[in-house]
């Protein structure tokens, strides 16, 4: 593990040393999942389109052994709760959230036709719950992967980022799409993944912008997206799809990723104001995801930063998924010099800011968004965390003292 980030080394050692206390023997197997900031790409998903994520040094780890019954026991180091259930005696409203997530796996995994037996588990992470960073998708792959090893069998990464999305999907009650999943499998140190929503392809792309970092910026503001309007964000974009389908008869439109910006003066005679409006984000931003990988690509830091800032306006105007918190530290990141670009991260409705800034800046980040940020009604309870991330490699087991990536 010696080129790894001590944080990760703190957290596995913190779960092995939780699973030795509670059980009294070393697991069979640890696995270790990253979550993720998505760089552009927003709520297109979902949509059929295009996403660019990277996965983060910021992680769950799960670790676990069988046991010769048919009980499942784990505890949790965040929470500091322990619970249990049975093989195929999965309970979605389940009062211990965190809980819902895994048993959401160990059910799709038991319709998929795989064999669940008994296991004892203890699992934690670093990653900010509600933070905008996809710490449930983290704790689903660290799980499925955990089983993989566990109950030896192995699945390919579409199939396994498939999975871990219908457990969210049908069992949780989140109707994600399914970029979370896909980068905390398949993430590449130093590279974002972009990913076709339609045919699910993809193809890393390096970070090739020497000089500066990836900043993430917790607001602060906790957010429940099964609880949030995300639904309500997607039947809107299922409404913009029937409508250009209705436009366009002749042509064969799957999803919205085949509705190009040329499209939208005709669809915006037929739509209602807020369907437009979140069609309009979303063919705008397929646009603008395009445009970024080519920038990364060729090292355009000052065009990335403009992409950035374009998206955010579009997610806060056009598909009205932001909120002042956010919208005040995009607004403060703006007036620093060295600041190429910010913009919210995830679903929205509360969350990160992710910004793109000259190494020389961050001291000054810092010290503006420390004088800066002062959520309205919060009466100073609420700050901003910094949190400089790395861009690290996707899921992995820990064998024989050390990580590995998956065979």
């Amino acid at each position: 593990m010696g080129t790894e980030s001590d944080q990760m080394k703190k957290l596995v050692t913190k779960v092995i040393d939780s699973f030795r206390g509670k059980w009294s023997e070393d697991p069979d197997a640890v696995s270790i999942a990253p979550g993720r900031v998505n760089l552009i790409g927003e709520h297109t998903d979902y949509t059929g389109g295009f996403v660019l994520p990277v996965a983060i040094d910021r992680y769950i780890v799960i670790a676990v052994k069988k046991t010769s019954d048919s009980k499942i026991s784990g505890y949790s180091t965040d929470f500091n709760e322990e619970t249990s259930c049975r093989t195929s005696n999965y309970d979605p409203e389940h009062p211990k959230a965190w809980f819902r997530y895994i048993m959401g796996v160990l059910s799709e995994l038991e319709l998929a036709g795989h064999l669940v037996a008994g296991f004892n588990f203890s699992i934690g992470g670093n990653i900010p719950i509600g933070s905008g960073l996809a710490s449930s998708a983290a704790l689903e792959m660290a799980v499925l992967t955990a089983m993989e090893e566990l109950f030896g069998f192995r699945m390919k990464d579409t199939e396994a980022a498939l999975l871990c999305q219908r457990a969210e999907n049908s069992f949780v009650g989140m109707n994600c799409g399914i970029m979370d999943q896909f980068i905390s499998r398949m993430g590449q140190r130093d590279h974002a993944l972009f990913i076709d929503c339609t045919d699910l392809s993809s193809r890393a792309i390096r970070i090739n912008l020497p000089g500066y970092s990836w900043i993430v910026v917790d607001s602060g503001k906790r957010r429940g997206l099964v609880d949030s309007e995300y639904n309500k964000r997607r039947r809107e974009c299922e409404e913009a799809l029937e409508k250009t389908r209705s436009q366009f008869p002749g042509r064969d439109i799957a999803n919205l990723r085949d509705v190009s910006v040329k499209d939208l003066p005709a669809l915006k005679q037929i739509c209602s104001g807020i369907v437009y409006r979140r069609l309009k984000h979303v063919v705008t931003e397929n646009e603008r995801v395009l445009t970024a990988v080519s920038a990364l690509e060729s090292g355009d830091a000052d065009i990335v930063g403009k992409l950035l800032y374009a998206s955010h306006e579009s997610l806060r105007d056009d598909f009205e998924v932001s909120c002042d918190e956010l919208d005040s530290l995009v607004e403060t990141l703006s007036g620093i010099a060295g600041v190429c670009g910010a913009r919210l991260t995830g679903a929205g409705f509360g969350g990160s800011v992710i910004t793109l800034v000259h190494n020389d800046t961050i001291p000054a980040l810092a010290k503006a968004i420390e004088e800066n940020y002062h959520p309205v009604g919060t009466a100073g309870k609420v700050k901003a965390q910094i949190l400089p991330i790395q861009i690290s490699d996707g899921v992995q087991l820990l064998q024989v003292g050390k990580l590995q990536k998956r065979s």
